[in-house]
């Protein structure tokens, strides 16, 4: 009889360790799938940027068809450069466009209530702003971003989008 309540005790500990091993890894499951949800959403900022940079505007600095892509229009404003088959200035235009761009991707992404792009200058004695576009709305849930550096010259310039999701 001894023996068959040793072996009994013995299956109740084993199941009990591993009762506290799955509810351990359930835990650090949850913990860790919390945390996750905000890298993805700066993938996702990051990615809206990558592709908002990569769009051909319909300014041409140099010659018609040469059409500057966003990335482009951003060092030609800081240039103080003008489209030359618009007539108008490269800050004015992309203040305007950027606008039509980024709202109409907005619209197409779900959750997306507002958003911000800020396009400064970096130095030793910190950050200069240039141009500064918002667009919120009624920002009431999280924030994520992204940023992306741009060389122009020996200048570094930063372009930054906020996305604000409900």
């Amino acid at each position: 009889m001894n023996s068959s309540k040793r072996g009994q005790q013995e299956i109740v500990g084993f199941v009990l360790i591993v009762v506290l091993v799955v509810v351990g890894l359930m835990v650090f499951l949850v913990i860790s799938m919390r945390g996750g949800g905000e890298d993805l959403e700066s993938v996702r900022v990051s990615n809206i940027l990558d592709v908002v940079m990569r769009t051909t505007t319909e300014c041409a600095i140099i010659y018609e068809p040469d059409y500057d892509t966003f990335e482009d229009l951003f060092k030609s404003c800081y240039g103080g450069k003008i489209c030359s088959n618009l007539g108008r200035e490269a800050c004015d235009y992309l203040n305007e466009s950027l606008v039509d761009v980024i709202d109409g991707m907005m619209m197409t992404e779900s959750g997306v209530v507002g958003w911000g792009i800020y396009f400064v200058e970096k130095d030793e004695d910190g950050e200069i702003g240039i141009l500064k576009i918002e667009n919120w709305g009624n920002c009431s849930g999280g924030v994520s971003g992204a940023q992306r550096s741009i060389v122009s010259g020996g200048d570094k310039l930063i372009v930054r989008m906020r996305v604000c999701s409900i």
